[in-house]
């Protein structure tokens, strides 16, 4: 798994939950852009070491939306933008959990952070034989 695909699987919530008159943004806003528009940043990740040779893997989104409508419209949204994104899907199927999720509006526009957390497991590289020639000799 990668990152691409968290923000590729918020972005279809976000389509599926607020239809096509929204923009998404996935790396940064594009100059003349129109509101309404959300903006998806990837801000942070947290490798934790477990037992077994796995990890927990936390990440951070924020998740902007640009609203056309004001400061209500903002804060409107953002309660919205949370409940959109308590689960996403990726695209294999994948089910992953919002947890963590906080908004606040700042310049009238409301920053929805929220982590997706997933476990990896390292699988240890394993060396097979080759090949194995056997030699029969049989008497009689």
């Amino acid at each position: 798994m990668e990152i691409k695909d968290i923000i590729t699987a918020i972005s279809i919530k976000l389509n599926q939950v607020f239809g096509d008159s929204y923009t998404n943004y996935t790396d940064d806003v594009e100059q003349g852009f129109q509101a309404p528009a959300f903006l998806i940043l990837f801000l942070n990740l947290e490798n934790i070491r477990q037992i077994g040779n796995r990890w927990r893997v936390t990440t951070l989104f924020n998740v902007q939306y640009f609203p056309s409508g004001g400061v209500l419209d903002a804060a409107s949204h953002a309660l919205r933008v949370q409940q959109a994104l308590k689960e996403i899907t990726l695209l294999n199927g994948s089910i992953m959990l919002g947890t963590g999720a906080n908004s606040e509006i700042v310049d009238g526009n409301a920053h929805n952070f929220i982590n997706f957390n997933f476990y990896l497991q390292e699988v240890e590289a394993k060396t097979f034989m080759e090949s194995l020639d056997q030699h029969s000799i049989s008497k009689g």
